[in-house]
């Protein structure tokens, strides 16, 4: 493989660059391999790899996760959403 040499420079807002940092210091990438991976999918797909429209579904969100309870090995409802009769699950889905 030859040596990545070339520049690419971007400007991007400061909190973007650090949050973006964060989510590929998970994944063991630098900014520069994951912005590196992005150009080499959009060779091989002939444009963006990622579908541009708006999500429809449920969007993960961190925050409203339920802790796992090493008790059980998994999340555990909260009392108040313990409900035997479905009440509070008919109530979600109308």
């Amino acid at each position: 493989m030859a040596a990545r040499s070339a520049e690419v420079k971007s400007y991007v807002l400061p909190d973007v660059k650090s949050k973006a940092a964060a989510v590929y210091a998970r994944w063991g990438m630098s900014l520069s391999d994951a912005v590196n991976t992005f150009l080499i999918k959009s060779i091989e797909v002939g444009g963006l790899p990622f579908d541009m429209r708006p999500a429809t579904g449920p969007v993960y969100n961190e925050a409203t996760v339920l802790p796992i309870d090493p008790r059980f090995g998994s999340s555990v409802l909260p009392a108040e959403m313990d409900d035997e009769e479905g009440d509070l699950y008919d109530s979600l889905v109308r």
